[in-house]
């Protein structure tokens, strides 16, 4: 990318910025983010992909260290969620995608999820948590793992409110089990993308640099200054700005 001017990287470098603070705040990398900015600058799909995945690495990676030590994390519920998502992700990475109507269906989905956040009365408290099914879990972790491969995200924007729906963590666990599911699946995109990534998308691997930055910030006011309750209208805002990106790019 050579041909854009110190200025345009200035600008780009700022908004990835901001997307890495307000993901990484709700235990996300990113991803949905990174790819609109992306994708206004005409990046091609496979180098905006790469990109958005390395970035969700490291912006997920601090996450996930950050949520785990304050202790806003269950191995048990996150191991089979994993366990099938990985190699999923790793699959549909493989795929080049066409131009289709997926982009309208999960999109609404995510602005739903967003709406459902807003307005419900409280967050999940521990003492209404239900047992984890691992079935559903390995179930649920191998779609979402195929979406993610798919579509150059990690994921944790439909498994966070997923997680929540299902009453099986309280929202800041679920950010911890999200950004650790983010960062397996986006190094099985990387893995899976392989000599499609170019030459020529490499410089914009350097944007990783002020998105990790900006996630030591962002993880810090989910971790330690948000209640639950902040937390949860932050994760809204998340959720619906990915959902008007994707159903933005499938109707425009």
């Amino acid at each position: 990318m050579s041909e854009l001017t110190l200025n345009v990287w200035l600008l780009l470098a700022v908004a990835v910025s901001a997307v890495a603070f307000l993901y990484s705040s709700v235990g996300h990398g990113g991803a949905t983010g990174y790819l609109a900015v992306l994708a206004l600058l005409g990046v091609t799909p496979d180098a905006a992909r790469g990109t958005a995945l390395l970035a969700n690495c490291f912006v997920a990676g601090v996450a996930w260290w950050r949520f785990g030590r304050a202790g806003h994390f269950d191995l048990r519920v996150f191991l089979p969620l994993a366990l099938a998502s990985v190699p999923c992700a790793w699959l549909g990475s493989r795929v080049p995608l066409p131009p289709s109507t997926y982009g309208v269906l999960l999109g609404a989905v995510l602005m739903a999820a967003g709406l459902f956040l807003l307005t419900r009365r409280k967050a999940t408290e521990d003492s209404s948590l239900r047992a984890t099914s691992v079935p559903l879990a390995l179930a649920a972790g191998a779609g979402l793992g195929l979406v993610a491969g798919l579509t150059g995200i990690g994921g944790g924007v439909f498994l966070s409110p997923l997680l929540l729906f299902l009453r099986w963590v309280n929202p800041k666990t679920s950010g911890g089990i999200a950004a650790a599911f983010i960062v397996l699946n986006s190094v099985a995109g990387l893995i899976g993308l392989g000599t499609r990534l170019t030459g020529a998308s490499l410089p914009l691997f350097a944007l990783a640099l002020p998105a990790t930055a900006a996630a030591l910030i962002g993880t810090d006011f989910g971790v330690r200054r948000w209640s639950d309750a902040a937390f949860g209208r932050a994760l809204a805002l998340v959720l619906m700005f990915a959902g008007g990106k994707l159903l933005w790019g499938a109707l425009v």
